[in-house]
């Protein structure tokens, strides 16, 4: 008895022993950040793109240290000088709204000039400021409540005294959104509770004091400088003025002496160490006024000081440019009247017949400035008319004077009427303007002279602290100049032969999900808003440790946002891919050469209107899924709160489950037994029974739905209504030995009510295996059942603590948290399996691309 007895209590004891670790962890993530295991590292792959970065800072006084904010929520470190970057958030913290994980998307960055590890930071978001001690790898929210929910502009140091530092609150540093139509010349896009707020610390952040003491009760901070000569004497540039104090901030005095009105756009300065001299440059917002039939400048520019503010020269000199030059141009015509329309609040048709003339001179309304550290008469602006296209008009991306501002030329050039046998080139040359594209990109080599002049601005333009690099964003693009501008390198990847990248870890790519095929190893399939088709390689390692090399696939040369890709369970030349906006959006594709040639096969969802500056107007249509005995059967669902998911934008149409019975030529929504607008985040077909398919359905009325004639109609799964609540089903799978897995929970779900369950018996009992209030996607591993990966997402009743994703090896037992090195952790929309390597597995992001993680010892 003995022989057997002791080996069964060990065991029990042992099964006692793990359940309780398992219900401590699941305790413990309800109430306290957990750490991830150490032993798996993600790493970003795809393309570089530092995407639509409008927030961008050099350390002050290490030229290799570069911060980075792109606008999809990751916030990057670079201390390479911007040719390779890790993630500044915490990958363990809360839910990014929570204000804990780290700033997103920069506003100002600023460090001590004694200890170059300690800096003070601000962000988007009105939830503080952060600070750092290691040199900007990771930021601590320093929870101050006088600025909660206030937004802090800009945050500058005392170069003497690292113990004083300034913040100035508004929005007048988001370059993209800060408006300036004529009714509202102090800014479209305002803040009140964040106006009029200067405040200063004495003792290196521990306390704050409000100096506003002279300052327009409605001003907004643009930027904050302590004159490096005297730590009393302070400027600050607002939408309602120029400001200075002498008494270190206690009392503030506007300086306008020669400037055109009082609406500050951009501040910087020139400091000569050698002379000490001080000079002050600003944009003074331009504006126009109507004259009979055109439009001509009225005020503001750009302006220099030489005695610390007390008076102002325009030095503008001939920036203003001939727009009928370009009169036979749609794209700058579309431009111009565009910009001109929204000024004077009117409609674009409008505006076009209230002014038929072109100006023959005219100033374009810029919104940055920058000088070099080592030269003073080497001066840039940059022209943003894309992402706030209603500011601003084209062409000239970038602005150079040599002279200190009585010649300026385009230093930044890109397209085919920049060639010398253009029919603009005349023009140009008579400007004294240099001809000739001077930009090199890779990945998106295609966008190189591709229009007259490029339809994407440039967001800013700023020198590293030694300037030895000029930066600048175009579009989704960093571009670096080492010789001041004379010419132009996309460094965000690293090219592998013919079309493969490794990034450079700083992505900005509305990831969108992974595809793999049984009969094609070592090939994951992903897909991308706005970047098409990526597939994975090999070749990374040739590069550096960690690296995920991949090669990307176009469909045609447009731009396109891939919703879902797929391939013919029985023949992989054949092969499908849908779009959910941008061009073909809502079309299947398909191909018969596996990929090389393209067309449009059917249309899956009809086109939906589309409004301008309206967002991201999207229909996701997720997981296209065969019929196991007829391949022609195919199906794809849509859900209506993608957002939530963390797709870019909830769909706008076609709720529910779609089907097509001829090989995706035409579509039939089949939602018959399914709730109203059915917001369907999932959907499995039976893998023994063809016409059995499951539907998961989130949110109010969802669950879990079941079909036994192939989706004509649907009906709810008994078994799990009590799991579903009134939050619905979030996903389901089939491991390979035929256990069925659903996720449940959301947003606002009890704090016990979520999870991951398993029902081994065909759907009639289920246990509960991962308990996490908001859990999403599952996945089982096909060499290994018992492997098993989900993704939680932020739930508002742990206080957002602990989303991410999470492994088990022994089917459920035990669970760790694996988020190291993915910044983006709390904002995942899919997860994947290798099929052929063990440990090795994948992560799609809202805004940061993808990562895949291998355990350390295995790198």
């Amino acid at each position: 008895m003995r022989k057997i007895l002791y080996p069964v209590l060990w065991i029990m004891c042992s099964l006692s022993c793990l359940g309780q670790d398992r219900e401590h962890f699941f305790h413990a993530l309800k109430e306290k950040d957990v750490a991830s295991d150490p032993s798996y590292q993600w790493y970003q792959f795809g393309p570089g793109m530092s995407g639509n970065n409008k927030s961008a800072f050099w350390h002050p006084t290490d030229p290799k240290v570069l911060f980075i904010g792109p606008n999809m929520g990751n916030s990057y470190r670079s201390t390479d000088g911007g040719f390779t970057y890790e993630s500044v958030l915490d990958p363990d913290g809360p839910g990014l709204n929570e204000g804990l994980r780290g700033p997103r998307e920069f506003r100002s960055v600023d460090f001590s000039r004694q200890n170059p590890d300690f800096g003070f930071c601000t962000d988007r978001n009105n939830n503080g400021i952060y600070v750092t001690h290691n040199k900007g790898a990771t930021w601590q929210n320093i929870l101050e409540p006088q600025f909660d929910k206030k937004f802090m502009a800009c945050v500058t140091v005392d170069p003497e005294d690292d113990q004083i530092w300034y913040v100035g609150g508004g929005k007048m540093r988001e370059l993209g959104r800060a408006l300036f139509p004529q009714a509202k010349p102090h800014g479209a896009n305002i803040h009140p509770k964040s106006q009029g707020q200067i405040y200063k610390t004495t003792n290196g952040g521990k306390t704050w004091k409000l100096i506003v003491n002279g300052i327009h009760p409605k001003a907004e901070i643009e930027s904050i400088l302590v004159d490096p000569n005297s730590s009393k004497t302070v400027y600050a540039s607002t939408n309602r003025g120029f400001y200075k104090s002498t008494n270190g901030g206690k009392t503030w005095k506007q300086k306008s002496k020669g400037l055109g009105h009082e609406v500050m756009r951009s501040f910087t300065h020139h400091y000569d160490s050698n002379s000490k001299k001080l000079t002050l440059f600003v944009i003074n917002n331009v504006t126009w006024k109507k004259d009979g039939k055109t439009v001509k400048d009225d005020k503001g520019g750009i302006f220099r000081s030489d005695d610390e503010g007390e008076t102002w020269v325009n030095i503008s000199g001939d920036i203003a440019i001939d727009m009928r030059q370009f009169k036979s141009i749609p794209s700058i015509m579309k431009s111009y009247y565009h910009a001109i329309a929204y000024y004077f609040g009117m409609k674009d048709k409008e505006a076009k017949m209230a002014f038929p003339e072109l100006p023959s001179a005219i100033t374009q309304r810029f919104n940055t400035i920058e000088v070099d550290p080592n030269d003073i008469n080497n001066i840039y602006v940059n022209n943003e008319y894309s992402n706030a296209s209603r500011n601003n008009f084209m062409p000239g991306q970038l602005w150079r004077t040599k002279d200190g501002g009585k010649h300026w030329f385009v230093t930044f050039r890109n397209g085919k009427n920049w060639e010398a046998d253009s029919k603009d080139a005349d023009y140009w040359t008579k400007r004294n303007n240099p001809i000739g594209n001077n930009i090199d990109l890779k990945y998106l080599k295609r966008w190189m002279a591709r229009d007259p002049y490029d339809r994407k601005g440039c967001n800013f333009v700023r020198f590293n602290c030694d300037g030895s690099i000029l930066h600048t964003q175009m579009a989704k693009i960093s571009l670096f100049s080492y010789d001041k501008g004379e010419t132009w390198v996309d460094i965000d990847d690293i090219e592998i032969g013919n079309g493969n990248y490794v990034g450079g870890g700083n992505s900005n790519l509305p990831g969108h999900g992974f595809y793999q095929h049984p009969d094609l190893p070592h090939q994951v399939f992903c897909a991308a808003g706005e970047n098409s088709l990526w597939i994975t390689n090999d070749l990374g390692k040739e590069i550096r440790k960690g690296a995920q090399s991949a090669s990307v696939h176009k469909f045609t040369e447009h731009e396109q946002s891939l919703s879902t890709f797929a391939i013919h369970p029985n023949d992989t030349n054949i092969r499908y891919a849908l779009f959910f906006r941008q061009h073909n959006r809502g079309e299947l594709f398909r191909t018969t050469d596996a990929g090389k040639t393209w067309h449009s096969h059917g249309i899956a969802i009809p086109k939906w209107n589309v409004k301008a500056h309206s967002g991201d107007q999207s229909v996701h249509q997720l997981n296209i899924t065969f019929n196991i005995e007829n391949p022609d059967i195919m199906y794809f669902h849509v859900p209506k709160n993608a957002r939530g998911l963390e797709y870019v934008g909830d769909s706008q149409a076609g709720f529910g489950v779609h089907r097509s019975k001829d090989g995706g030529k035409t579509w039939e929504r089949i939602n018959n037994g399914l709730p109203t607008e059915p917001d369907v985040s999932a959907i499995a077909t039976h893998p023994k029974k063809a016409n059995i398919l499951f539907a998961s359905v989130q949110n109010k009325n969802g669950g879990l739905f079941k079909s036994k004639d192939g989706g004509d109609t649907w009906q709810k799964v008994g078994s799990t209504k009590e799991i579903s609540g009134a939050f619905g089903i979030n996903d389901i799978h089939f491991d390979k030995k035929g256990n069925v897995y659903i996720t449940a929970g959301c947003k606002k779900s009890g704090i016990n009510d979520g999870g991951l369950w398993r029902s081994s018996d065909g759907l009639k009992t289920w246990e509960k295996i991962f308990d996490y209030p908001w859990t999403v996607r599952v996945e089982t591993a096909l060499y290994d059942h018992n492997v098993i990966l989900i993704s939680t997402l932020p739930n508002v009743s742990n206080k957002r603590k602990n989303p991410g994703t999470y492994l088990s090896k022994d089917a459920g037992k035990t669970w760790v948290k694996i988020n190291k090195g993915n910044g983006q952790s709390d904002r995942i929309n899919d997860i994947a399996i290798d099929n052929y390597t063990p440990d090795k597995f994948y992560v799609s992001t809202y805004g940061s691309g993808w990562y895949v993680t291998f355990k350390e010892e295995e790198l």
